[in-house]
């Protein structure tokens, strides 16, 4: 089996399990990406985020995570709807787009799997023994630690190596933008021994476009492809722990869980299309909920209403939080 049959025939696996989109990249130490996740880090603008500074050479070398890894496998999974932009009424809030359905782990990780269990069953039985490469020994091909898989809570710079893959290219709101999808997609990687045909890096095709960093009301983008965590309402709303400062519940403007302005204002967004996958389709009153609703709900109401849903991080006393943050900010508006 050539590395381009190999190659063509997992990329056909990862669709079949369900995944929008799939690419290789060629898997070695990313020494700069190293560099600039140290100054980041080193600038605090990661927040209460700690694990993101746990080992940071490891994120950008792959070998560390996986012995002698060849390929960086990367998929997509489209979860735009029809349903509108951020868009709120007084009363209502705003919860990101991305949280309008399942949590999205939940379905990939299911894919991933399914994924792997294709692999091991219908690709690994047909490779060389010497398929490791020159002094990595025969030992057949194991899922378990030759197809190393992770959503976002692994060691690994996903948005890079997609970059790389050919999947897109980092927009200057650091997310991923696909020149036919835009943005609204999540993104998965599988690290493996396997020598795979790397795919063409994308073209960066922002230009002069500012749209993204002149449309965030916090000025988090300090720099292009640079977001400092503390100022950005998805950290605030979602990641940040315990009481919010006063100065930190006015950033939140209008919104209880996450944040999609940049994105909404993406000119290649205007270009996405609903994904139509059901378990991502906006649940009932996932779209600009009425406040005083989620300020009611109890423990019980909570965990039913947001059953397998990304909004459960904050638990409940981090989404009455919001709430309260978001309630005042309007009523302020109102009054002035």
């Amino acid at each position: 089996m050539t590395a381009a049959d190999l190659t063509h025939r997992i990329k056909a696996l990862a669709l079949a399990a369900g995944f929008s989109r799939v690419g290789v990249a060629r898997a070695h130490p990313r020494p700069e990406d190293q560099r600039r996740l140290q100054d980041w880090l080193d600038a605090g603008r990661h927040g209460d985020m700690a694990w993101l500074a746990k080992d940071p050479a490891r994120r950008a070398d792959p070998g560390r995570v996986v012995a002698g890894a060849r390929s960086v496998l990367v998929v997509a999974l489209d979860y735009d709807s029809d349903a509108p932009r951020t868009e709120t009424q007084p009363g209502h809030g705003w919860i990101s787009r991305y949280a309008w359905g399942t949590d999205y782990h939940l379905l990939m990780e299911r894919r991933l799997k399914a994924l792997t269990r294709a692999v091991a069953a219908e690709v690994a039985p047909g490779l060389p023994t010497d398929w490791r490469g020159p002094g990595q020994g025969e030992a057949p091909f194991d899922p378990r630690t030759d197809f190393r898989w992770s959503v976002d809570y692994g060691p690994v710079l996903e948005r890079r190596w997609a970059e790389e893959a050919g999947l897109g290219w980092q927009g200057k709101h650091s997310l991923l933008v696909d020149p036919q999808r835009g943005s609204f997609f999540f993104l998965a990687t599988v690290i493996t021994p396997l020598a795979l045909t790397p795919d063409a890096p994308q073209t960066d095709h922002c230009g002069s476009c500012t749209a993204c960093m002149d449309a965030c009301p916090t000025d988090a983008i300090v720099a292009e492809r640079v977001v400092d965590a503390r100022r950005c309402i998805s950290y605030l709303s979602i990641e940040k722990r315990g009481p919010l400062t006063p100065t930190e519940a006015s950033l939140l403007g209008d919104h209880v869980f996450g944040c999609d302005l940049c994105q909404d204002v993406c000119p290649f967004n205007r270009f996405s299309e609903p994904a139509g996958e059901p378990a991502l389709e906006p649940r009932s009153g996932a779209v600009a909920p009425r406040l005083a609703d989620l300020l009611g709900l109890d423990d019980e109401a909570f965990r039913a209403r947001f059953r397998q849903s990304p909004v459960k991080r904050t638990k409940l006393a981090g989404l009455r939080r919001n709430v309260t943050a978001v309630l005042a900010n309007q009523a302020r508006d109102a009054s002035e």
